[in-house]
């Protein structure tokens, strides 16, 4: 537990001068603010268990397709069907990849 004296000496030290102007309303408005910006960088953090899932699925399913193929990463085939089978695990909920979307993609090459 972080000790009373220790905080104070911080703000003393560090944002004192910053923060010495500001007096009830503006002050409390200020603690608002600063909070509100310390929750925004917080939720960057926070973890989204539905999309990490579905990444870790989609690399599975790569990782075996590689393991099955026995070739390496780099080439173009293996590429496509893996780039195919992790765009229908990690988007399947956002879109759908139709099949007149896979022929399309695959006859480019």
């Amino acid at each position: 537990m972080v000790k009373k004296y220790n905080i104070q000496h911080h703000y003393e030290t560090h944002h004192a001068e910053r923060y010495r102007g500001l007096q009830e309303q503006p002050r409390r408005e200020k603690v608002k603010e600063l909070i509100a910006g310390l929750k925004k960088q917080q939720s960057g953090f926070s973890s989204r268990p539905d999309i990490n899932a579905a990444d870790v699925k989609a690399s599975y399913f790569i990782a075996n397709d590689i393991a099955l193929a026995s070739k390496p990463y780099s080439e173009g085939e293996i590429v496509k069907t893996c780039i195919l089978k992790a765009a229908e695990i990690v988007c399947s909920e956002k879109w759908a990849i139709n099949d007149r979307e896979k022929s399309r993609c695959c006859d480019k090459s």
